[in-house]
């Protein structure tokens, strides 16, 4: 009955709090995060230079008016001859010395010598590179969280260790009140052990700041109030296996952005070289126009127009043929880093690599040295409760002990950290 009306309670209230995992962490900082927003804005950015480059094959069409004053009316001598008897004019007026013009005209380019699409490819390259700049922020955030999440993980366990570190030098300090007030041991022993609990509570204080810091960062991660509680679930064991270093490098040379990154800034300039040398050819264009002038002494004030017009620049001075050359360096610039990239990558795969092997193999070192540790502190309270064991055995198997708590949670967790930082490096995170 009583099983019952607790499930009943628990459907009412609904399912309980549940610890928030890493995925959830990434959800939230992933959504929130401003380098992320950031990349967002370079990525619409990099798609609008793509339309306007697009827009440029499509055609152009204005709209304008011009008001004109001049300082006197234009006019023609006729000079036709003297007739008898009739005055004629010796000049015949072209133009009213104020008129407006509208017109209205559409232009088309023909040919560009490949400037267009030179400009279309060099856009769309930019949205590549946008995606890959993107996708390398995502992954350093989801790396930052990782670790702060981590942290907290590593404050809260430091901070239970340094209590149980704190609890068992107090349980000691009692063992030697009793022994001390039966007059077995000295009262050398009561200050030593009084000084080591003295001791053990610093290092729990220092614990539980390291546990707020730690707390504060991750909760800076995801915006929330630097104070606000982090309820974290422990990670779960990795239990799949790893590829062996060679396949872990070159699956990196393939996925890291940052090297994406450099292959399109390497294409980019490629396409702005070959902007500049288009420039250098004949470019044609079509256009079309209809002209409306406000002029009494015009016989047909509506005009419509249509002209084929090209343009070569011969000489200028070479500044097309640097701006290709600059570019062109610029390109090469960016497969040399993209190069030295690649060495870097591999490198740091294989830096990852070996310390989640080394920290596996501390795992695996201390999880045997805690079992260890615990029996030699419980050997040696019993010998001195015996008589038999001085004092300085029990502090130095208590130390040894909390110090083999240390090592352990560190090794567990840098484990962690290091599958996740070996995942960063290949681009998988």
């Amino acid at each position: 009955m009583a099983l019952l009306l607790l499930s009943l309670v628990l459907g009412i209230a609904g399912p309980l709090h549940a610890a928030e995992t890493l995925d959830d962490a990434w959800r939230e900082a992933l959504a929130v995060d401003a380098r992320l927003r950031a990349a967002d804005a370079d990525a619409d950015a990099a798609r609008a230079n793509l339309e306007a480059a697009r827009g440029l094959a499509l055609p152009k069409a204005t709209a304008s008016t011009r008001y004109t004053v001049l300082s006197k009316e234009p006019a023609a001598r006729i000079g036709l001859p003297a007739l008898p008897g009739i005055a004629l004019p010796d000049q015949l007026p072209l133009s009213e010395r104020t008129y407006a013009t509208h017109a209205l005209q559409a232009t088309l380019p023909v040919y560009t010598g490949g400037r267009i699409s030179a400009a279309i490819i060099g856009a769309d390259i930019g949205v590549q590179a946008s995606a890959h700049e993107r996708r390398h922020s995502e992954q350093a955030v989801k790396l930052d969280v990782a670790e702060a999440w981590l942290g907290v993980l590593r404050s809260r366990r430091a901070l239970a260790a340094a209590e149980r570190h704190l609890a068992a030098l107090d349980a000691h300090a009692r063992d030697v009140d009793d022994l001390h007030r039966q007059g077995v041991v000295p009262r050398n022993d009561v200050l030593s052990v009084a000084v080591a609990c003295a001791d053990a509570r610093q290092q729990l204080t220092r614990a539980r700041h390291g546990r707020d810091l730690a707390t504060a960062a991750y909760n800076r991660l995801l915006r929330r109030p630097l104070d606000a509680p982090a309820d974290l679930a422990e990670p779960p064991p990795d239990s799949a296996g790893h590829d062996d270093l060679a396949t872990l490098g070159a699956r990196a040379l393939r996925l890291r952005p940052e090297l994406a990154l450099l292959g399109a800034r390497a294409e980019a300039g490629d396409q702005e070289a070959e902007m500049e040398h288009a420039a250098r050819r004949p470019q044609v264009g079509l256009s079309a126009a209809l002209l409306h002038e406000d002029n009494r002494y015009r016989v047909g004030q509506d005009v419509a127009q249509v002209a084929i017009g090209v343009q070569w620049d011969l000489f200028d001075g070479g500044i097309q043929r640097q701006r290709a050359d600059a570019a062109t360096a610029r390109a090469r610039a960016a497969r040399e880093r993209q190069a030295d990239g690649a060495s870097r990558v591999e490198l740091e795969v294989r830096r990852e690599w070996l310390s989640a092997e080394e920290a596996a193999q501390r795992l695996a070192t201390t999880s045997a040295a805690v079992a260890q540790a615990d029996e030699n502190l419980r050997v040696a309270r019993d010998r001195y409760r015996n008589g038999v064991g001085t004092h300085t055995e029990v502090l130095d198997a208590e130390a040894l002990r909390s110090l083999t708590d240390h090592n352990h949670l560190n090794a567990h967790y840098d484990l962690h950290l290091a599958r996740y930082r070996l995942k960063r490096a290949v681009g998988e995170l």
